[in-house]
């Protein structure tokens, strides 16, 4: 598969993530006031999502429409996911709790719903392999019990109330077993498949994985400063940590960008 490398678009987005990291590293230790270096590391932060996303598509170009779906569940993620692990480290609880939420609706409701309108209006009727749909269904639904369980513990005052947080911590150790154990199966039923049409690859793949790294370790320190100019902006703005959350986290951590289409997702009649 030939690779074409960068387009013009895509220089211009890592230029943009390079001078907004830069400008949020600034305003967070020279210090200039309380909802500056916050806003300017939102901005650097979706930047950062975008160019995290568009790696991990570039690098599924090679790999199938398979594979590429299980980078994206296992990486796109990564600036919302720095994003909590530093907020749980600062005691921001309602924050990350109100992010989980969040994604979980944009992604299922919004991002999902809006492919489903938008791939009905230009295929018309598309049918969509049953075991594949099967199998996502049942992981939301564990995914979703898997979050009422420490709540409906402390909530019906079992006896094990009390121990939210232990609970909470080994459902998160089998939620991850459980999507570890998943990959072979997904990989497999994708072993098959073709790359990505065209058979021309936006970036080598080494490029890809260099970039997706730098993306990742700029997201990572980003993140920092995010979450240490959070809570002085919520006091500056007058706003609540489930506000910040359900919203300002998960618009900055969200993955904007463009996605290749691959034909092998869905099939559409004719």
């Amino acid at each position: 598969m030939e690779a074409t490398g960068f387009a013009p678009k895509d220089v211009r987005l890592v230029t943009l993530c390079g001078v907004a990291a830069a400008a949020a590293g600034i305003t967070h230790y020279i210090g200039v006031g309380d909802v500056i270096p916050f806003a300017v590391s939102a901005v650097a932060l979706a930047l950062l999502a975008a160019l995290v996303g568009r790696a991990v598509d570039a690098l599924g170009d090679s790999l199938g429409a398979g594979a590429t779906g299980v980078l994206q569940s296992a990486l796109g993620n990564l600036p919302e996911l720095f994003v909590c692990l530093f907020a749980l480290h600062s005691g921001l609880y309602d924050v990350v709790q109100a992010a989980i939420v969040g994604s979980i609706l944009s992604n299922v409701l919004l991002v999902l719903g809006l492919a489903f309108v938008v791939g009905g209006l230009k295929f018309g009727t598309q049918r969509f392999a049953v075991e594949r749909a099967r199998t996502t269904a049942l992981l939301l639904v564990l995914s979703v019990m898997a979050l009422l369980i420490p709540s409906l513990t402390a909530s019906l005052h079992t006896p094990a109330a009390g121990h939210e947080k232990s609970l909470s911590v080994i459902v998160s150790v089998a939620l991850l077993a459980l999507f570890a154990l998943s990959l072979p199966a997904s990989l497999a039923r994708q072993a098959g498949e073709a790359p990505s049409e065209g058979g021309t690859a936006r970036w080598p793949r080494s490029l890809a994985i260099g970039v997706l790294a730098g993306a990742g370790v700029g997201a990572a320190l980003v993140s920092d400063w995010f979450v240490d100019g959070l809570t002085p902006a919520i006091n500056a703005l007058g706003i609540s940590e489930t506000f910040a959350g359900l919203v300002i986290v998960a618009i900055a951590g969200k993955r904007g960008r463009e996605r290749r289409r691959h034909p092998a997702r869905c099939t559409q009649p004719g």
